[in-house]
């Protein structure tokens, strides 16, 4: 999936309105459009099966209406067999499942403010993401391991 207009290698104008044309992150309607036309989706039949009119849709793709509510960015990408959180980056948006957590969980949002407030980059960010897959799956062994010894112990009995 691309979300960069790159210019020609050879051809580079920085800080200049051309630059900033050739160069620019696509918005969320191109990208949906995108996404539609590479599932080999028409613009009727993919309206119909979130229950948009075409024509809101449409208006969507052109960029002439703000991205939709948070529930049919959700159908959209399901459909569209598209990452929501793209999606909702590109929406400006916030999924509320995300943010109901970050609201009933303070410590993930002190772990988001702690990130922002010490520029995490990029790298530090998949070995944060690492770090924590392993954690995780330390905890599942340790539960399975629960669960069989539990299991042994009644049977022993």
């Amino acid at each position: 999936m691309i979300f960069f207009q790159k210019p020609p290698s050879f051809f580079v104008l920085r800080n200049t309105k051309q630059w900033s044309s050739m160069f620019r992150m696509k918005n969320f309607g191109e990208i949906l459009r995108e996404l539609r036309t590479a599932q080999n989706l028409g613009l009727r039949e993919t309206a119909g099966k979130i229950g948009i009119s075409p024509t809101y849709l449409s208006r969507i793709e052109r960029g002439k209406e703000r991205p939709p509510r948070p529930d049919l960015i959700k159908a959209l990408a399901k459909l569209l067999a598209a990452d929501p959180d793209v999606l909702f980056r590109l929406s400006s948006s916030t999924d509320p499942e995300v943010a109901d957590f970050l609201h009933d969980q303070p410590e993930a949002t002190y772990l988001v403010r702690y990130l922002k407030d010490n520029a995490f980059t990029h790298d530090e960010m998949v070995r944060l993401m690492d770090a924590a897959e392993s954690i995780k799956s330390m905890s599942r062994k340790t539960s399975s391991q629960l669960s069989e010894n539990l299991v042994s112990c009644s049977v022993d009995t």
